[in-house]
């Protein structure tokens, strides 16, 4: 492996969790870490495609129900705590297996974002209580602050307007001026799991149907009966969002499914381009052992050995 730590990207249903099994069955000394931004959060197992109880038993898992879905957690959180799980995974002569289809979450580890303060929940309760009294006063706040960022930031997004006036209040500088890249950690291995775009779209269709047909509306229903609301997360998650809209009276069930398989596949391609421009990232099908070989150093970049 020549020190390097093996990291499985890929978007959403291409079968990033049956190659991390299989690996982890075959070598024995595997523990996964998770780079799934919303498999962090305890309730929240349909829609994210949490491995099951048996699953996580039976195969070492970190970075999962780790909170609860009141308290959004940022790539630079979820990679200042990975690299502290990896340190003690490699102390202890195992093997470190990032997974996961969260880009953000994937190049903040490998420190491919740049290092920018921490979240303020006073600030965040703060600008949010003035989006809710006066909409649109967060993308006109930001104009004001930095006109770069705010161009590329929708007016509608709440997540990304927060998390940008957090920055431009806790630092005094502009996002725009602060976001330059990061400084790469060369220790990681990416290989990233490519699939036809038919069959990733067909791909997505079988798993949305089968989240419905597993109950993710009830766990939706489950998680707004414990005093869960959209905001931070589960309106900014695929899958909660539309069935919130639903329960709410917006949209027929079925119009809800339509809309999670179009979120879906748009997110996928997004995440696809993202992955794509990792550092020598190395693109597989989803055999578990063409993942393995790529992961191990037994495969190049031009496919010979």
């Amino acid at each position: 492996m020549e020190d390097r730590i093996p990291v499985i990207a890929g978007c959403t249903a291409v079968g990033k969790t049956a190659a991390a099994f299989y690996i982890a069955e075959r070598r024995g000394n595997v523990e996964i870490i998770s780079a799934d931004s919303r498999q962090l959060y305890r309730g929240m197992n349909i829609g994210t495609a949490k491995p099951s109880t048996d699953e996580l038993k039976r195969f070492p898992h970190h970075m999962i129900d780790v909170a609860d879905p009141d308290d959004l957690l940022s790539a630079n959180w979820f990679a200042e705590k990975a690299i502290e799980i990896i340190e003690d995974i490699l102390k202890r002569g195992s093997i470190p297996l990032v997974v996961g289809g969260s880009g953000l979450y994937v190049m903040s580890l490998a420190g491919l974002l740049d290092s920018l303060p921490h979240r303020n929940d006073s600030i965040r309760n703060s600008l949010i209580s003035l989006e809710d009294t006066v909409p649109g006063s967060l993308h006109r706040l930001l104009e004001g602050l930095d006109e770069k960022e705010a161009g590329r930031t929708g007016i509608s997004d709440r997540v990304r307007l927060v998390r940008a006036l957090e920055i431009a209040l806790l630092s005094g500088n502009k996002p725009s001026v602060l976001k330059k890249g990061g400084t790469p950690d060369k220790r990681f291995r990416f290989v990233f799991i490519e699939k036809d775009n038919t069959v990733l779209r067909e791909g997505i269709k079988r798993r949305t149907s089968a989240m419905l047909k597993d109950g993710l509306l009830e766990e939706v229903k489950g998680l707004v009966e414990k005093g869960f609301t959209r905001q931070p997360v589960l309106g900014a998650t695929i899958g909660y969002s539309e069935l919130l809209d639903h329960l709410e009276g917006l949209c027929s069930l079925e119009d809800a499914q339509s809309a999670i398989e179009t979120h879906t596949w748009q997110y996928a391609r997004k995440q696809r381009n993202m992955f794509r421009r990792l550092p020598g990232v190395i693109s597989v099908s989803s055999d578990p052992i063409q993942v393995e070989a790529a992961l191990f150093g037994e495969r190049r970049n031009d496919g010979s050995r």
